[in-house]
């Protein structure tokens, strides 16, 4: 047992001081003070007793922390401010994801490039945080807009509101994400199938009049809506729910790199594949983000070649900015392409509208 006699504290009471509370550690006192942990531990031990010195954290019967005084702390502080901070990994190099109280309401526009067609659209999206359970499975509520075409062309405004009934079906749509930030189910099925059944008669009387465009949605609708399974396969094809929702927030290298396959739902028979890189830029932005960068190569059917004996070229690329608090996505650019039979491209801008914090 370690124990403070009279002329230890007679020591101490020559600097400024910090009584090291029960729990503390050097990391959660250097967050408190808002100055570096290697910047407490070196002051500290440049003047401490030679058994209270700090190795990787407190020692187990450390009572005070010495302190710079307040003038050598700020400017100390101005130093590190001016200092590119880097990224600090968790347990195991794993990035951090935790929504926890999160809603954020995000622009999304979006452009998709087929042959010589090119469509714009933007919209509206929340993203708030229901729940996280004991698994680290987190429950999250999506609601959104109405579509907004920012392109020259005016929307087929039967199919317009057509759509705009299934938006109200689907949303809020409640989604299932693991602790890498993967979409990986869908919760409220039931609630939507019930949304459906109210709501498809009156699809179906309000627009007898295009009865086989009509007939052809309800026909569709009613197929994915057989099964959850069935929902979830149809609704795995919306970009901002993949792209978002990408599983980014897991395990890096030492030199913030990994390397995995992807697939996305650009081609109209089956998923697209990509191999890509993802790597983390070891330092915070100029906005205090943390920036994951994507980027790879289309992979072909079978060993390099597709089914019809051609070589397809495509890319894969993403940026992603994220809270560095949280891990939560402020903004972020995608893009990925084929040259396929016709060329191909889908890119999505997201973009944080406001924080809002949920209690």
């Amino acid at each position: 047992m370690y124990y403070t006699d009279e002329s230890e504290l007679s020591f101490y009471d020559k600097f400024r001081t910090y009584k090291i509370e029960k729990g503390e550690t050097l990391q959660s006192v250097a967050q408190k003070f808002g100055i570096e942990a290697r910047e407490l531990r070196r002051y500290h031990n440049a003047y401490c007793l030679i058994s209270d010195l700090i190795e990787d954290d407190f020692k187990r019967y450390s009572k005070f922390l010495i302190l710079a005084p307040e003038k050598i702390d700020r400017e100390v502080n101005e130093i590190i401010e001016k200092k590119e901070k880097r990224v600090v990994l968790g347990k195991e190099n794993k990035l951090s994801f935790l929504p926890r109280g999160i809603s954020r309401d995000y622009s999304v526009e979006y452009t998709f490039e087929d042959g010589g067609k090119i469509d714009k659209m933007g919209m509206a999206i929340r993203v708030k945080w229901i729940a996280t359970d004991e698994n680290k499975y987190t429950l999250f509520e999506i609601t959104r807009s109405l579509n907004l075409f920012i392109d020259d062309i005016e929307p087929d405004r039967i199919m317009d509101e057509l759509g705009s009934k299934i938006v109200e079906v689907l949303y809020p749509l409640k989604i299932v994400v693991d602790e890498s930030g993967k979409w990986i189910d869908i919760y409220n099925y039931d609630e939507i199938v019930s949304r459906w059944e109210n709501k498809k008669n009156e699809i179906f009387d309000y627009y007898k009049k295009d009865a086989e465009v009509t007939q052809g949605l309800i026909k569709f609708s009613e197929y994915a809506l057989m099964s959850k399974h069935n929902l979830f396969e149809k609704i795995r094809s919306d970009y901002f729910l993949r792209s978002f929702f990408n599983g980014i927030h897991t395990t890096y290298a030492s030199d913030y790199l990994l390397q995995k396959e992807v697939s996305f739902p650009l081609e109209k028979i089956e998923e697209s594949v990509f191999k890509i890189q993802q790597k983390i830029n070891p330092f915070l932005n100029d906005d205090n983000w943390v920036e994951i960068e994507q980027e790879g190569e289309y992979l072909n059917s079978v060993e390099g070649i597709n089914f019809n004996g051609k070589i397809w070229i495509g890319s894969y690329r993403a940026l992603y900015c994220l809270n560095s608090n949280s891990g939560f996505i402020e903004k972020m650019n995608f893009e990925c392409s084929i040259d396929y039979i016709e060329p191909i491209k889908i890119s999505l801008k997201i973009e944080s509208l406001k924080k809002v914090e949920t209690k």
